[in-house]
């Protein structure tokens, strides 16, 4: 969740579900904005960068901390994060499935991988993100000229794999906001 979002009570907002300190304790000063999202009916997307963050958000769903069911976005290809790894990302869903059962997910690659992401997540069941927030090109040699001709690859990658592009109606029901 970055920043004061409850001003404008989008339907979800975005953040991370821990926060460690050098001596690997947790401390996730954002509960506070936890409790502000769950009072606005705002419902969380956390961003997973490691294992430890899907099972923190489980426990803070199951505590009634933050809203469920979870959506989580797993983060793959930051460096000290989460490598781009197909066994690695199919152990984190399998993961989510088992420590939160209904909850849904999205693959979230970073720079060259958002297309390899993106054609996993639909493999697997999941939602794909996209946008020049995370990768700025559409191949090696071109960069996108915007965040829509990247949504037009993930909207090919879609076509292919026999799964059509939600409308935001159709979104808001997947994501029971």
């Amino acid at each position: 969740m970055r920043g004061h979002v409850t001003e404008t009570t989008p339907n979800s907002a975005l953040g991370d579900s821990v926060t460690m300190d050098r001596n690997g304790r947790s401390r996730w000063p954002k509960y506070a904005l936890a409790g502000e999202m769950r009072e606005h009916g705002i419902k969380p997307e956390v961003e997973a960068f490691d294992l430890s963050m899907i099972f923190q958000a489980a426990r803070m769903a199951r505590e009634g901390l933050i809203a469920g069911p979870l959506h989580v976005q797993f983060v793959m290809g930051i460096r000290n994060a989460m490598p781009v790894d197909r066994e690695v990302f199919e152990f984190y869903v399998r993961t989510l499935e088992r420590v939160s059962p209904g909850a849904t997910w999205t693959g979230a690659g970073i720079g060259r991988e958002q297309m390899t992401l993106a054609r996993w997540s639909l493999e697997l069941g999941g939602h794909c993100r996209t946008g020049m927030e995370d990768n700025v090109r559409l191949d090696r040699d071109t960069l996108a000229p915007s965040n829509a001709a990247l949504v037009r690859e993930v909207v090919h990658l879609c076509e292919q794999a026999g799964r059509p592009p939600a409308t935001p109606k159709q979104a808001r029901e997947l994501l029971r906001l």
